[in-house]
């Protein structure tokens, strides 16, 4: 009976309690019906189309049209980038000289897909290029004196970094005493002071870039740009899975990348993103789901539990049979990953 009191004691002083009252108040938007009318008109589309489109602020029936097509000509020029053209001028004169250049990325998908991107592009005017990711447990995120040193001793002349960089300012001057060019591309929010380096980030102070939000592979891939003299659509696929592994914002320049990169690798010419496909068990066509919720976390499982460097290779890779072997261990990795 006591149990019975104290029971119905607490349910009514529930009872008798305010009711707790949400913190977020909700706005209703007033959709501009000629706005809307227009929209549909013009674009040919559903009245519901067009009232989201307003509501993520889209009113102009030109954006309209880019946000429903994304074009590759819609692309705006690398070169708007701040620090580009001596970018591009450095390392056309360590290819010309045949300099060592070594490209330094992070261990996410990002900065993995950053990384074989600028490996690729670069074998492609048979230069000498190697790759190095700091270890996550041993070292931790962003570039390392001990790396510098290391890539002293093996005589590169050129450091490009992706993904990474943009607050290394002591890295940045032991660099500089040591001898080593560094080039720092990178999309993370940028300090009061920077590197003393060539940097290329759309969100510097001094950066009239029109689009701020691209991921790092983004950036790497306007590099890309810049040094062939056109977009290299080759490379598309690994745009979209950084980009969209990396949770930028799907709009602008963002949107186009990713569209075309799906398009890319809906292909199925990446040898080791197939494979990472099958042991994913994705058997129909490849989208945004699949690399957020299957291929990016299989890739970030090696950079947390062992080393970047397997991921890597597993994109530049040209052997199925090593293809297949890597995708495995990706996948291993991510159920012991799953399991912690």
């Amino acid at each position: 009976m006591a149990w019975c009191a104290i029971m119905k004691k607490v349910m009514l002083s529930e009872v008798n309690q305010p009711l707790l009252h949400s913190r977020t108040k909700w706005q209703s938007i007033t959709i501009d019906e000629e706005l809307l009318a227009q929209l549909m008109e013009n674009l040919d589309i559903h009245r519901t189309i067009a009232r989201m489109l307003i509501r993520r602020g889209i009113k102009d029936v030109k954006a309209a049209q880019r946000f429903l097509s994304p074009q590759l000509e819609d692309l705006f020029d690398p070169f708007l980038l701040d620090g580009m053209k001596p970018a591009v001028e450095r390392i056309h004169r360590a290819l010309d000289q045949n300099e060592k250049i070594l490209i330094y990325g992070d261990y996410d998908v990002d900065g993995i897909s950053s990384t074989s991107l600028m490996i690729l592009l670069l074998r492609q005017f048979q230069a000498d290029v190697d790759y190095y990711i700091p270890n996550r447990f041993r070292e931790g995120y962003g570039i390392h004196r001990e790396a510098l040193q290391l890539a002293k001793e093996k005589n590169v002349q050129l450091i490009v970094s992706v993904d990474t960089g943009i607050r290394a300012i002591e890295e940045a001057a032991y660099a500089k005493e040591l001898g080593l060019d560094l080039i720092i591309t990178d999309h993370h929010e940028p300090p009061d002071q920077l590197p003393d380096a060539i940097v290329i980030n759309p969100k510097k102070n001094t950066c009239r870039y029109p689009f701020k939000h691209l991921a790092g592979v983004g950036v790497a891939f306007k590099l890309a740009t810049a040094l062939l003299g056109k977009p290299p659509v080759e490379f598309l696929d690994l745009v979209a899975l950084g980009t969209i592994a990396d949770l930028v914002p799907l709009t602008g320049e963002n949107r186009i990348l990713a569209t075309y990169g799906l398009k890319r690798m809906n292909q199925k010419e990446r040898i080791g993103l197939c494979a990472l496909a099958r042991v994913a068990g994705i058997e129909q066509e490849i989208t945004t789901s699949h690399i957020g919720f299957a291929l990016g976390p299989r890739l970030n499982a090696a950079g947390r539990l062992d080393s970047a460097d397997i991921a890597v290779e597993l994109l530049i890779t040209d052997d199925p049979e090593r293809a297949e072997m890597i995708a495995g261990q990706c996948d291993q990795f991510y159920q012991q990953r799953q399991q912690m």
